[in-house]
């Protein structure tokens, strides 16, 4: 027997009862797990009662999504007496197993500084076309940033931040660039990639999966959706509260937002936080628990803090009334100017007011709390 065993059988009866139509002998013939279904027995190791093999499961394949719900099976010598039974739709996963997954399924930290240049434009092009097999069109949101930072390069003297249409297109680029970035190792790219590519990978399409990775730098287990169609899209996400997940529900929220949106001050921002929370509670509420975030898309110097001191305002005074909503946000892209004015700093901004009315204890974990 070896440390990494973790299941040390005692009598013929099977260790594990699963809900798979297989059955999982040791090479001597005698049974270790009844109703076996690879997918759900990851990596491990379990020694059987009759001879004392170690039979090991074959881990996580390759290209394939993480379990939905796991059972952690920790290195034991500590011989089992009954079957522990496994419920239909519940994996057991070793615990280097697990820990491979959890890094695996993370998402990437790549370097926030970005240098605009030819070859960078270049590069946010190359990636279109090979993420989406088209090359990027001029129209496109994506093209035409390309198109107006490679306008503005051929100037004198030009920077990232020197007006609010060229630091948009800086945001443009960079976003786009990063969120490849970021999720390239996840076997739920290319589903990612079609479900931003719809809303043209705009700083509103490529919200969502800033906000995952912001939700999951706080400690908080994402759950994905199977994804519809081919190659999929996904609808939202998740986060894992005990069996169970609350849904995260992201929108847009763009009556404000520059250059098209309507002027704003803080009264009009508090109304429309207000209006937004009220008309929620048809999709968050005591029967469908969750998240709200806002994605305000481009704004002015300003609006972020105004934004988020309208959020805590409207969780504060309308929490009472949804006790499903378990936190609200707002998740946004944005630039940090840089010595070098060719270059810049990308960031998310997250930062999300948790409703002290909620049902229970409240299962998202958020900064400073």
């Amino acid at each position: 027997m070896t440390a990494a065993t973790h299941f040390v059988q005692a009598g013929d009866a099977p260790i594990l009862i699963g809900a798979g139509a297989g059955t999982l002998a040791c090479s001597c013939g005698g049974v270790l797990v009844d109703g076996y279904d690879p997918a759900r027995f990851l990596a491990i190791a379990i020694q059987c009662g009759r001879c004392g093999t170690v039979t090991t499961t074959p881990g996580l394949p390759e290209g394939a999504l993480p379990p939905r719900s796991a059972i952690i099976a920790g290195p034991t010598t500590e011989p089992r007496a009954t079957p522990m039974t496994v419920p239909a739709g519940v994996s057991v996963v070793g615990q280097a197993e697990m820990n491979r997954l959890r890094a695996l399924f993370q998402p990437a930290a790549p370097n926030p500084l970005y240098r605009v240049s030819a070859t960078l434009l270049d590069d946010a092009a190359a990636a279109f076309e090979r993420h989406t097999g088209a090359p990027l069109p001029d129209g496109h949101p994506l093209g035409a940033a390309v198109r107006h930072l490679s306008g503005r390069m051929r100037a004198d003297s030009w920077a990232c931040m020197e007006d609010s249409a060229t630091a948009i297109a800086v945001t443009q680029v960079t976003g786009f660039l990063h969120f490849l970035a970021t999720w390239a190792r996840h076997p739920l790219l290319p589903a990612m990639v079609a479900t931003a590519g719809e809303q043209q990978f705009s700083v509103h399409g490529l919200a969502p999966f800033a906000a995952v990775h912001c939700f999951m730098m706080m400690g908080n287990q994402i759950r994905f959706p199977d994804p519809l169609g081919y190659p999929g899209r996904l609808e939202g996400f998740g986060i894992v509260a005990g069996d169970d997940a609350i849904t995260v529900h992201v929108d847009v929220f763009d009556r404000f937002e520059f250059p098209h949106g309507r002027p704003w001050d803080q009264a009009g921002l508090r109304g429309a936080v207000a209006d937004v929370l009220e008309a929620a509670q048809a999709r968050i509420n005591l029967r469908h628990p969750g998240v709200l975030v806002l994605s305000p898309g481009n704004a002015l110097a300003g609006y972020d803090e105004a934004l988020i001191a309208a959020i805590r305002d409207g969780v504060q005074n309308l929490g009472r009334k949804n006790r499903g909503l378990a936190a609200m946000a707002m998740i946004a892209l944005r630039l940090q100017a840089q010595p070098d004015p060719h270059a810049v700093r990308l960031g998310y901004a997250l930062l999300p007011a948790g409703n002290r009315h909620y049902r229970g204890d409240n299962p998202v974990r958020m900064a400073g709390r």
